[in-house]
């Protein structure tokens, strides 16, 4: 999953078919980035191994009452990681870059997506929302742009470019060679200055950012994940049905 070269680390995605995060994957994915927290390192790549995601977002059926609170502990951290690394942090997506997945993306220094990327927050759709997109959405990007995104609309890579959320588009044939070009001329900068830029930047940010995580967490804690609208939605997801929501 991990691969050092000449101050660049490569982390990959790679759980078939589509990378759905499970609470295992997160915890390995946390892992990973945890052995990234190195001096030694100066950027941090992160991309799929599969020809169809970057990733279709967390597991459905991590979202019941049951491993709701294990899973939001290991997105929790995952938020937390990727605010405070050492390593300068680019994500490399395509194809579906969905809720949690997306999430992580969009968490990183730059985003370089190929010209197949979907980017999109479907969790609405199942009687809940994305934790750590409605905590750093709104300073992404502008507000309306936010909300379509929160309550489910999809957009393709030239349309986040556009607004900012990914930093540049590419053929998708020409994804993994650019994110190694441009992982390797950043890893020539100096160590000390790329430590200071990521503390000045992101570093600033992370207090609040987490704290609007929490937020939105024990939102969803309280009022959501114990809701029958929220078994109402998975079960629907897993009956390929149209959901029957309560009226309150």
């Amino acid at each position: 999953m991990i691969r050092i070269l000449k101050g660049v680390a490569s982390v990959t995605l790679d759980r078939p078919p589509l990378n759905v995060l499970d609470i295992a994957t997160l915890r390995q994915l946390n892992g990973a980035l945890r052995q990234c927290d190195d001096p030694a390192i100066r950027v941090l790549v992160l991309s799929s191994a599969l020809p169809r995601a970057f990733s279709a977002g967390v597991d459905v059926a991590d979202h019941v009452a049951a491993r709701v609170d294990a899973m939001l502990a290991e997105v929790r951290e995952n938020a937390r990681l990727l605010l405070n690394l050492k390593p300068l942090t680019i994500a490399a997506i395509h194809g579906s870059t969905l809720g949690g997945g997306a999430e992580i993306a969009l968490l990183c220094d730059i985003v370089i997506a190929a010209d197949d990327t979907v980017l999109g927050f479907p969790e609405i759709k199942l009687a809940a929302f994305p934790p750590v997109a409605a905590a750093c959405l709104p300073e992404r990007c502008a507000w309306p742009l936010a909300m379509r995104l929160l309550l489910g609309e999809s957009i393709d890579a030239q349309a986040a470019e556009r607004a900012g959320l990914v930093s540049q588009v590419v053929e998708r044939a020409e994804l993994a060679q650019t994110a190694d070009r441009v992982a390797a001329e950043l890893a020539q900068h100096s160590a000390v200055a790329l430590r200071g830029l990521t503390r000045a930047t992101r570093g600033q940010r992370a207090p609040a950012v987490l704290q609007r995580l929490d937020a939105a967490i024990a939102t969803y804690k309280a009022s959501v994940a114990p809701s029958r609208d929220a078994d109402e939605g998975i079960r629907a997801f897993r009956e390929k049905r149209a959901p029957a929501w309560s009226h309150n």
